[in-house]
């Protein structure tokens, strides 16, 4: 059995993000419960990939509004999607554009 070295994996993770030349914005939509209320949430951010927004989703809720994370749920099926910077409704990312999200190296 040969073990997996979890510096490597790290390395590996590394030059998988540096190889791709662009970041997608995501929408993530859902609720979360604060006491006994259900509010709504909206939340864009910019990632290289699914997992990467959700992380920085449940961080970001979850500090704004002290929300643990089995508080906080995502609607299933149009919870995530990847939109345009035109369709940001974030001023962070309406006034990019796709080119603008380049990786200089």
């Amino acid at each position: 059995m040969r073990l997996l070295d979890i510096n490597s994996l790290k390395k590996k993770e590394f030059i998988r993000r540096i190889m791709s030349d662009t970041a997608n914005i995501f929408r993530i939509k859902g609720f979360f419960i604060k006491g006994k209320t259900r509010i709504p949430l909206t939340f864009e951010c910019r990632a290289y990939k699914e997992e990467d927004a959700l992380e920085k989703a449940f961080s970001e809720i979850g500090s704004r509004h002290r929300v643990k994370r089995d508080r906080i749920f995502i609607e299933r099926g149009k919870g995530i999607e990847i939109i345009s910077a035109e369709e940001a409704v974030n001023p962070e990312f309406s006034e990019m554009d796709d080119a603008s999200f380049k990786i200089y190296r």
